[in-house]
């Protein structure tokens, strides 16, 4: 029931065709590849591997904070919110 590629009951309006990927067909009529680098080469690649992007946005919540940073319930914690921000 309902049109391959497509979860529940088929194609809605607007909605885009889910397109795999099987095996090493590439097309130009493919939007979109999601990708993971498994071994890197001697070259980096522009744009991809020559620049450092933080995995990790630092948490709002003050307590997370704390938890964070094993800081106790007395310490500012504003300090350490600023450090968090830094991590964007």
């Amino acid at each position: 029931v309902g049109t391959p590629c497509f979860r529940g009951y088929g194609r809605r309006n607007g909605e885009r065709r889910r397109k795999s990927v099987r095996g090493c067909i590439v097309s130009q009529d493919l939007s979109v590849l999601n990708l993971v680098i498994v071994k890197k080469g001697e070259n980096d690649l522009p744009g991809l591997t020559d620049t450092e992007k933080p995995r990790m946005r630092g948490p709002k919540r003050a307590s997370k904070i704390r938890k964070l940073f094993n800081l106790s319930k007395e310490e500012d914690v504003r300090k350490m919110q600023l450090i968090t921000g830094m991590l964007e």
